[in-house]
C-alpha cells in the first residue's frame, strides 16, 4: 500500500513539474501602464465623403422609422485620429474606429463599441473599448476588454472627458480626451 501512495505522489509531482514547463500565452512585454490622448470627432452632414484630403469621418448610418426622444435608436459608425494635444496637427499617435448607438430612451445615453489602433513609434497594436456613457456626464468611465501586440491581453479603464465643441461648416466637432489606465 505505500508503494502505491509513493506511486501515485511521484506522478502527481510530475504532473505538477509538466505542467509549468508547458507553453504559457506569451503576455505583452513592452505594453503601457498608462496612456494620456486626445481623439477628435466631427459629427458631419456627410458633405466630407466624397473629400480624399479627410483624414476623419463620422457617418450616422442608421436610424429608427420615427423620431424618438433622446434619438433612440440612432447608429453612428466612425474612424476618428488620436493625437498627442487637442490639435489636428500635434502628433499622431493611431485612431479609434467602432461604433456608438444611442440607447437612452430618458437620456441621452451611448452604447460604445471602439477599437483603438494605436503606432505611435513606441507600442503597436490595438486596445478595444466597450461600454456605456451618459451624454451628460462630464467624465465617463468604460472597460478596457483586451488587445493585441503591445497590447495584448490587457484590461483597463478609460477615462473620457470632452475639452471642446464648436460648429464647423455647419458640422458638431469635439475634443475628447481620453485616460486609459492598463492591466496585463
Amino acid at each position: 500500500m505505500a508503494k502505491v501512495h509513493i506511486m501515485l505522489l511521484c506522478t502527481l509531482c510530475a504532473l505538477s513539474l509538466s505542467s509549468l514547463s508547458a507553453p504559457q500565452p506569451a503576455l505583452a512585454a513592452s505594453g503601457p501602464d498608462h496612456l494620456d490622448f486626445y481623439m477628435y470627432i466631427a459629427v458631419q452632414n456627410n458633405s466630407n465623403l466624397d473629400n480624399p484630403n479627410v483624414t476623419f469621418t463620422a457617418v450616422q448610418s442608421a436610424q429608427p422609422l420615427s423620431t424618438q426622444p433622446n434619438s433612440f435608436g440612432i447608429i453612428h459608425t466612425f474612424d476618428n485620429p488620436l493625437t498627442s494635444a487637442a490639435d489636428l496637427n500635434s502628433t499622431q499617435l493611431g485612431h479609434v474606429q467602432g461604433w456608438y448607438g444611442d440607447v437612452g430612451q430618458n437620456l441621452l445615453t451611448l452604447f460604445l463599441a471602439q477599437t483603438f489602433t494605436w503606432n505611435d513609434g513606441t507600442y503597436n497594436g490595438t486596445f478595444s473599448l466597450l461600454g456605456v456613457d451618459v451624454a451628460s456626464d462630464a467624465v465617463k468611465f468604460a472597460p478596457i476588454v483586451g488587445g493585441t501586440g503591445d497590447f495584448a491581453y490587457v484590461r483597463g479603464v478609460a477615462q473620457q472627458s470632452l475639452v471642446s465643441t464648436a460648429t464647423v461648416n455647419m458640422e458638431t466637432v469635439s475634443w475628447f480626451f481620453y485616460a486609459i489606465d492598463f492591466v496585463y
